[in-house]
């Protein structure tokens, strides 16, 4: 009995190998996610115990249509006992189907506040974090272990009371019917118990499996489908198929092995229960013949035993089931948990004003310990100028726009606005003051004009076709049959790529913002488009602090300050003539360029 004890313990502490389940989880699960779901789980908790009573009060008219009817020949008895038995079912189908649609409300309230916490913890993380941990964990978050913790506060809860509820009321007419066999079968109890704790313990080790095998397969897929495109350019299609069935079969090895475990329980209770009934029908017999009991108390026992067996297999998988769900608990508050690196001051202020200059002061940074991107970036730009950051690729010019945007802090030194460490002013404020048009355009799933409004969504139509025609954009807009309602597909895909990239840039001419970050904006545009476009940003420069990644040097030559930047590092700076004059780097990119260019045009002619 000793063992026995000491085996149920280790289950309901949830050692295993090197870890803990942390059972106060399931109090921050009920503080987080139940307090907006008590009031519907008191309501069907009473109803699911309305409904045991009244499965088990069939029982106790069993028992009386035995004894009165069949013993006793009780023919008035018969009817309104069958009476009974109808009115006992319709009450349980009744409480049943309220159970369900209270239960099924709740959980939807329960359901859509955690995912909204989880959405809403998403759109405010560090973009460092959302790349390690990757499309397909993320997405997790939301679907799969959201759905195991509000599992617990849902259907678990539920199930358990149901399960306990019935199973102590069969025992109770059990032992009230017949408690001399009653004590006869109590050594079931351990022959039972023993092997289903070993089982649990056993699907408790492949549920922490299969979180990250989930994570997997779903990285997998969520990769191929975004770079459909790229695996089907590079006929890689058989390569990818061997992938995901790689993933896939680890998936399916776990899951069977699981289904190994779960499989023993029901025969494993099933053959106990048939000596049960074996052993309960031999002693039945010995007790009806001595008068200790009736047939009638005995058909009832019998009943209560059978009715027995449903609810405690059922509590059997429970166990696994809060398992599962305070598994899932644990990585989803781990991950509600993350405090974001990049966050306000407590003393921010808003960033407010019409111009605004920039500033890098021994700018350091580094995605990688020990792999520096940029060193020692200086570089001031007046309010209202255009500087212009060119050099080979991989130099760290679109690092220095996702650090003026603060997605990532510099390690050393900091950046200013109007003299100000950027710091010091709110994201929401200062990202709100910056335009950017990159030349990896991403439209959202919606109309041209929900895209164009995204920086300025209270902006009316006037200002935002003023934008598009602006962006040369208006007249392909137009073409479509319903215009500025034409729905542009899932991450813009039924439009060209210059056709997107017109939108962005009509996005960010219509925010209007006083910082202007162009990352290529021509580059998926033609030579025709480009200078129409290239027309319509020198407009929208006029009066803002501009800079611009340019690899076609034609671009910028009339740049204000032109920076060449090379392995991190400002090596030159200044004007094009004055550049050019230096003879260094910047010229070299130059002579290169344009005699390309010449050459290209000598050969069209």
């Amino acid at each position: 009995m000793k063992k026995i004890t000491n085996k149920v313990k280790a289950w309901i502490k949830g050692d295993e190998s090197n870890g803990r389940i942390k059972w106060s989880l399931y109090g921050r699960v009920w503080r987080e996610v139940g307090r907006a779901y008590w009031k519907w789980l008191l309501a069907g908790v009473v109803f699911t115990v309305l409904a045991a009573g009244a499965e088990a009060y069939t029982i106790t008219l069993v028992q009386q249509v035995v004894d009165r009817a069949f013993i006793e020949k009780s023919i008035n008895a018969v009817y309104w006992l069958g009476i009974q038995v109808v009115l006992a079912f319709g009450a349980k189908g009744v409480f049943t189907y309220a159970k369900a649609l209270i239960m099924s409300k709740g959980g939807l309230v329960a359901s859509a506040v955690l995912q909204n916490r989880i959405y809403k913890h998403m759109t405010h993380m560090n973009l460092a974090r959302f790349y390690k941990d990757g499309m397909g964990k993320n997405l997790n978050y939301f679907s799969i272990q959201s759905a195991a913790v509000l599992n617990l506060v849902t259907s678990t809860v539920i199930k358990i009371v149901q399960n306990v509820s019935t199973l102590l009321m069969t025992l109770g007419l059990m032992f009230y019917y017949a408690h001399q066999m009653c004590f006869v079968l109590m050594f079931l109890v351990p022959a039972i118990i023993i092997p289903m704790v070993a089982i649990m313990r056993r699907r408790r080790k492949l549920a922490r499996l299969s979180f990250g095998i989930a994570n997997n397969v779903t990285q997998q897929l969520n990769q191929t489908l975004q770079g459909i495109k790229t695996i089907q350019a590079f006929a890689a299609e058989e390569r990818e198929e061997k992938n995901f069935a790689r993933v896939l079969n680890s998936s399916m090895v776990n899951a069977y092995k699981n289904t190994q475990a779960n499989a023993l329980r029901s025969p494993l209770m099933e053959f106990m229960i048939s000596i049960g009934l074996c052993i309960a029908m031999i002693m039945g017999g010995h007790f009806i013949a001595s008068g200790a009991i009736t047939t009638g108390d005995f058909t009832a026992f019998l009943l209560a035993l059978t009715a027995a067996y449903k609810p405690a297999k059922s509590i059997t998988g429970t166990g696994d089931t809060l398992q599962h769900g305070l598994l899932a608990a644990e990585t989803l508050f781990e991950f509600l948990d993350s405090k974001p690196d990049i966050t306000d001051a407590p003393d921010a202020r808003e960033l407010n004003a019409k111009t605004m200059s920039v500033g890098f002061h021994d700018v350091s940074f580094a995605y990688n310990p020990n792999e520096p991107v940029l060193k020692n970036i200086n570089l001031n730009v007046p309010a209202g100028k255009v500087c212009a950051l060119v050099g080979p690729s991989g130099g760290g010019k679109t690092t220095m726009f996702n650090l003026l945007e603060r997605f990532y802090d510099p390690q050393l030194g900091k950046i200013t606005i109007n003299n100000t460490d950027i710091k010091k002013y709110t994201l929401k404020s200062l990202r709100q003051n910056i335009a950017e048009v990159s030349q990896s355009v991403f439209l959202f799933k919606g109309t041209i004009e929900d895209n164009i409004k995204y920086g300025r969504p209270n902006a009316t139509r006037e200002e935002v076709i003023a934008a598009a025609q602006a962006a040369n954009a208006h007249d392909f807009i137009m073409e479509f049959p319903k215009g500025y309602e034409t729905n542009v597909g899932e991450a813009g895909g039924l439009l060209s790529g210059g056709q997107k990239q017109r939108v962005a840039i009509a996005r960010a001419i219509l925010k209007n913002a006083p910082i202007l970050l162009l990352d290529e904006a021509t580059s998926a545009l033609d030579t025709q488009s480009e200078k129409l476009i290239q027309a319509a940003l020198n407009d929208l420069m006029q009066g803002r602090t501009t800079f611009v990644i340019a690899h076609r040097l034609s671009t910028i030559l009339d740049a204000d300050i032109i920076c060449v930047i090379k392995n991190g590092e400002i090596v030159e700076m200044g004007t094009d003539a004055e550049l050019c004059a230096l003879g260094g780097e910047y010229k070299k990119l130059r002579d290169i360029q344009f005699k390309s260019d010449i050459k290209v045009k000598k050969d069209k002619e």
